[in-house]
């Protein structure tokens, strides 16, 4: 049977402690959520755990014989070399010795031999399945891996894919014990929902970290919460530990407050009556046993600073100016990589003021790419994105060496992407308010955890002030407090939200709008993700089982009599009518449009060239030319929203008919 004990574990660094008196025990079936702030050594634990490093006391029993599966943070040298398939196989023990062998006992007629050759085969087959190159294909495929993918040389993967790729080989070789930091990491959607399946089925010891709540309460059968005072192990889902944890802590201050109130009243007495012999003995007695309560309420409010919710982030975002009523347009857009075809068909959309729009797709679907090309980091292939005049756009990516300049000091990179005019106060300031206060203002980016250096393009968005945030992946490298800040921050934003997540918790409280990206173009669904999401779901399985799709017609509608058909289709013909002109209106608008803001991207290109400004004239013509097709294609929009409005009407009534 698989089994962890842990007893009185602690460790630290540089004489600091990471973690101290940890104790616990994980046994078969038990799948145990590692939680806590960045910082308090969750990651270190599971290192240690794995023998990947020592504790400085305590000790780590693993159950004999037991095999441990822990993802390796590194993939480095000769192995990048190897092709995936290959590669992941390779973790498993090779057959090839042990049908030599068996073939040898055939042709010596060694019963014996053969006898012990069948008993290590069903050990093989009990430990890796009848078919190991199938499962590492079902497994691969499950993380999202193409079939065209499977002979790929590692060094041709991402570094997200190769994270993967590390995982689906610890997956294959069918650990007894199971250690998981951070597997949702680069998944997308769809992988990691197989990923809970996967995990839900596993029949050994379990100890992850994961800041995916979805995935903490589905998953996670008990809590380990470490950080902020001594380390707490609860049975239960992480939201059953927060109730626990919320119910302490209020029966915490009742407790304070009771004996706050009895220590009041006791010095009442002690005062009143310290100085008349007759009661003096009395109040001195009164005065030692009021001692020991300040010493139970000191412990109290000790407990109550080593609260289990480690400090929150807890902010708000500045309004912004009032912005144009679309931000971001697109017509025709295009995007192709050198020597390749379009990621997508021509794409055109319009983002409107105040909305939040999640965009959502598989890995390799181009939502990255769309986002940059609307932040101008991308040029397109073809057609053309346009941003609105009062549009400020604050951006935040989940490759933060895109943006961070990793060899500046904390303080000197958010004064870089900020307001040039803020004072040192104000920069400091809400360095303090994203959890970055003063010990880090001048430690270097590059020393700064993946979750630190998420808060500080955090912060810089913050100074920003900007009227349309577009973010990819915001909740990467964050705790749970964090995310939790984060997403209560965005939803009360009253600016415009583009963004990209796979965070089911973000995506549910966040989204308005849904548009899914994939090789049809966009497709809006209107309401949030968990409508989109059940949708999706259904349309899949309609896929895989067509017959079970099937809608149960009831009774046989009444055959309608000839006037009524005749009514029917006057009606019917009536809307197509209507409808005609509209549509004949739409496309005469868009066709202005497109006129519209190719003027603009013409009239840009001049505004870029240095030498438009050295006649001070011409630049204030191009200024004003620019700012009427900006106006003269918001109006086409605008215009084209209304006819959409009246059309889509017209086709559900006739739809209805």
């Amino acid at each position: 049977m698989s089994r962890i004990t842990v007893q009185s574990l602690s460790k630290s660094y540089g004489g600091e402690a990471v973690f101290s008196d940890v104790a616990f025990e994980v046994t078969a079936g038990m799948r145990l959520a590692l939680t806590g702030p960045n910082g308090c050594g969750k990651s270190t634990l599971l290192k240690v755990l794995a023998g990947e490093i020592e504790p400085d006391l305590g000790q780590v029993t693993l159950s004999k014989g037991a095999r441990v599966g822990y993802v390796a943070q590194e993939m480095v040298g000769d192995v990048l070399d190897k092709q995936l398939l290959p590669w992941v196989l390779s973790a498993l023990p090779s057959w090839n010795e042990f049908w030599e062998q068996w073939e040898q006992a055939i042709t010596d007629d060694d019963n014996a031999q053969i006898e012990k050759l069948a008993h290590r085969q069903a050990e093989f087959e009990e430990l890796y399945g009848y078919n190991p190159d199938h499962k590492a294909r079902a497994i691969l495929t499950g993380l999202g891996f193409d079939d065209d993918d499977l002979y790929k040389r590692l060094e041709e993967l991402s570094g997200g894919w190769r994270e993967r790729a590390k995982l689906a080989r610890v997956l294959l070789q069918g650990a007894d014990i199971l250690l998981l930091d951070e597997p949702t990491n680069h998944l997308d959607l769809e992988a990691v929902e197989w990923l809970e399946e996967y995990l839900l089925g596993f029949r050994g010891a379990l100890a992850f970290v994961v800041h995916d709540r979805i995935f903490l309460n589905r998953v996670g059968t008990h809590v380990l919460f470490l950080g902020s005072g001594k380390p707490v192990f609860r049975k239960g889902s992480f939201d059953e530990f927060l109730v626990w944890d919320q119910e302490n802590a209020e029966q915490r201050q009742k407790d304070a407050a009771k004996l706050s109130a009895r220590i009041d009243n006791e010095y009442k007495y002690i005062n009143k009556f310290r100085v008349k012999a007759r009661k003096a003995a009395q109040a001195q007695s009164k005065l030692k046993k009021v001692v020991k309560l300040e010493d139970e309420l000191n412990l109290i409010k000790q407990a109550q600073a080593n609260s289990h919710r480690g400090k929150n982030l807890t902010f708000r975002l500045p309004t912004p100016r009032r912005g144009d009523k679309v931000p971001v347009a697109a017509v025709d857009l295009e995007f192709e990589y050198e020597g390749g075809v379009s990621v997508w068909p021509k794409l055109d959309f319009q983002l409107f003021r105040g909305k939040k729009v999640a965009l959502v797709a598989p890995n390799g679907a181009g939502k990255s790419t769309l986002l940059k090309l609307v932040t101008g980091d991308l040029k397109p292939s073809g057609g053309h994105v346009t941003i609105g005049s009062g549009t400020d756009v604050g951006y935040f990516s989940q490759h933060q060496h895109e943006i961070l300049n990793l060899d500046n000091t904390a303080i000197g990179e958010i004064r870089r992407l900020s307001d040039p005019k803020l004072t040192e106060e104000q920069v400091m300031s809400v360095l303090g308010l994203f959890l970055l206060g003063e010990s880090f203002f001048h430690r270097k980016v590059k020393g700064l955890s993946g979750g630190e250096k998420s808060r500080l393009l955090l912060a810089s968005l913050f100074l920003a002030r900007a009227n349309f945030l577009i973010l990819d992946e915001p909740t990467n490298h964050l705790d749970i407090e964090t995310r939790e800040g984060l997403i209560r921050a965005l939803k009360d934003y009253e600016g415009t939200l583009f963004f990209v997540a796979h965070d089911r918790y973000l995506l549910n409280e966040v989204a308005e709008e849904i548009w899914a990206l994939d090789s049809d173009g966009i497709t809006q669904h209107l309401g949030g993700f968990k409508s989109y999401y059940e949708k999706s779901k259904e349309e899949a399985a309609c896929k895989v089982n067509p017959e079970a799709c099937v809608v149960e017609v009831s009774k046989e509608k009444r055959k309608l009599t000839k006037d009524e058909k005749r009514r029917e289709a006057e009606e019917r013909n009536r809307l197509y009518r209507e409808l005609r002109p509209l549509k004949k209106e739409y496309d005469k608008l868009e066709s202005n449009l497109e006129k519209a803001l190719e003027e603009q991207a013409e009239l840009e290109d001049r505004m870029n060239d240095p030498a438009t400004y050295e006649k001070p004239e011409q630049a204030l013509k191009l200024n004003s030319a620019y700012k009427e097709a900006s106006e003269w294609a918001e109006t086409l929009m605008e215009q084209m929203a209304v006819l959409e409005e009246r059309m889509e009407a017209i086709t559900v009534e006739v739809g209805d008919e």
